[in-house]
């Protein structure tokens, strides 16, 4: 296994427990405050952390094989399409549950900050995981 292949099987590990770690501080938070009725949302947002993440390790590989110049553009191609299927699925899923179209809008406020948790902590690790492969691809040039 080269370089480049472990790196890229590492980030998606430590995506995977990034997910887990948050799923599991999720349903200790709601079996705390016996609330379970976000189940189903957490099951939606970690569905789509697991697209995510699989979608960009995939794009990852496939930068690392065109060559480093390429990663950045990867990796804002791919955010930038992350937030776009993020709106869309919180504006379907919302519209589906009914939550657009009630005057109570804590269930959607609920979801939508649980799913930015998972957005923003797996954003933020996935900047700083390119910072360094960028710069570690620049060193070597």
């Amino acid at each position: 296994m080269n370089e480049t292949t472990q790196r890229v099987s590492r980030h998606w590990k430590h995506s995977l427990w990034i997910i887990v770690a948050l799923s599991l501080i999720s349903l200790l938070t709601m079996s705390i405050l016996y609330d379970t009725s976000m189940v189903e949302q957490l099951i939606v947002v970690v569905g789509f952390s697991l697209v995510s993440a699989g979608s960009y390790v995939s794009l990852a590989r496939y930068a690392f094989q065109k060559g480093g110049n390429s990663l950045m553009k990867t990796f804002l191609a791919h955010s930038t399409l992350r937030m776009l299927a993020a709106a869309a699925l919180i504006f379907i899923y919302a519209n589906t549950k009914g939550w657009l179209q009630t005057t109570d809008k804590k269930p959607l406020l609920m979801f939508v900050i649980l799913f930015a948790v998972f957005y923003l902590i797996l954003l933020i690790f996935d900047t700083v995981k390119v910072m360094k492969w960028q710069g570690t691809l620049g060193n070597k040039e």
